[in-house]
């Protein structure tokens, strides 16, 4: 009896997350969605597993932080709607440095195909 109360808890707080996660999804435009998991995706692929979340900063503006554990490395990027981007990119979001790491990381392997500017003035260490 003890066994099915505990699974059943499990199980309900299992649904319960995974709800909560699935609607948080739903409520970030589609252009964020598309930059968290390409810039998820390529840091990934340059750096190991990564882990990806966003904050909302305004209506038009993301902050997309994402962590390596492993070589303790954050990288920090602004996100917007591609109308918002000051040249032609190529993909529904807009990316920009904040910190000494994403600027690296967008001179390198898959990341340097996002066209992330660097040269913002909002650029921390």
């Amino acid at each position: 009896m003890n066994k099915v109360i505990t699974l059943s808890t499990l199980c309900i707080a299992a649904v319960a997350t995974a709800y909560i996660s699935y609607a948080s999804f739903l409520d970030k435009p589609e252009y964020l969605q598309a930059a968290e998991t390409r810039v998820g995706s390529y840091l990934t692929s340059d750096y190991g597993h990564v882990s990806c979340n966003s904050t909302k900063m305004t209506d038009q503006q993301w902050r997309l932080d994402c962590h390596n554990k492993m070589k303790g490395k954050s990288f920090e990027f602004s996100v917007y709607p591609a109308e918002q981007a000051p040249y032609a990119v190529s993909r529904p979001f807009y990316l920009e440095a904040v910190n000494d790491n994403a600027i690296q990381s967008a001179r390198q392997g898959l990341m340097q195909y996002l066209q992330i500017n660097t040269e913002t003035t909002n650029i921390q260490s």
